[in-house]
């Protein structure tokens, strides 16, 4: 994983903070109770994806902010990190 500690702990706790925010997040996820659920092929990504945008963390390579992680990190490296983070949802729709 390219993450650095830093970074993946960064990302853990706004991960942390949408499903302390959204108990339901999996439960929901796993019964397709989420806009345009039909057109999902991989549910875990877009589970993934959708509490990383909802988390607001950002990752640029400008001046940091808080909240912002600066790398040069791509889509797969993103996924790799979030995969170690999140929780697993499965398809039951």
């Amino acid at each position: 994983m390219k993450f650095t500690r830093e970074h993946l702990d960064i990302l853990q706790r706004g991960i942390d903070t949408v499903l302390d925010y959204n108990p339901n997040a999996v439960k929901r996820y796993e019964e397709g109770n989420f806009p345009r659920a039909d057109k999902v092929n991989d549910l875990q990504k877009r589970f993934c994806f959708d509490l990383f945008y909802a988390s607001g963390v950002k990752i640029g390579d400008g001046i940091g902010t808080q909240g912002e992680i600066i790398g040069d990190y791509n889509d797969n490296h993103i996924l790799t990190a979030l995969k170690a983070i999140c929780p697993t949802v499965t398809r039951r729709y």
